[in-house]
């Protein structure tokens, strides 16, 4: 939240004035002004809330040690059970290869749709 009020406080206060004075509703000036100058943020929040969630091991490890029959294991700490507790090296850093990659593909998907406007800018 407070990268967004940050970037809202960022917005100048004369984008408004002149869209008022157009006369553009206040719909209409969430959607045609808030939205596209907050565009970079969205892009950013989403994408630091994915990396965030994909990386979760301490409350897997710390509450529930995987949890019963590994139910709340998650990539991070599958990882770490298999380089630390099976002394299995190899498949551990597969699996962390894999998790880059697929971290890696979801921010081209996200930078995509949320990244640069299409509007030739």
């Amino acid at each position: 939240m407070l990268y967004f009020l940050a970037a809202l406080q960022d917005i100048p206060e004369e984008v408004y004035e002149a869209a008022s004075i157009d006369g553009s509703s206040g719909v209409h000036r969430f959607f045609t002004i808030t939205v596209p100058m907050l565009r970079p943020i969205i892009f950013l929040v989403v994408v630091l809330g994915t990396i965030g969630t994909l990386q979760l091991f301490d409350q897997a490890l710390i509450m529930t040690n995987g949890g019963p029959l590994h139910q709340t294991e998650t990539i991070n700490y599958l990882i770490y059970r298999s380089a630390f507790t099976d002394f299995n090296y190899s498949y551990a850093s597969a699996m962390a290869t894999v998790l880059f990659v697929i971290i890696f593909v979801l921010f081209l998907i996200q930078n995509r749709f949320l990244g640069k406007s299409n509007t030739g800018q």
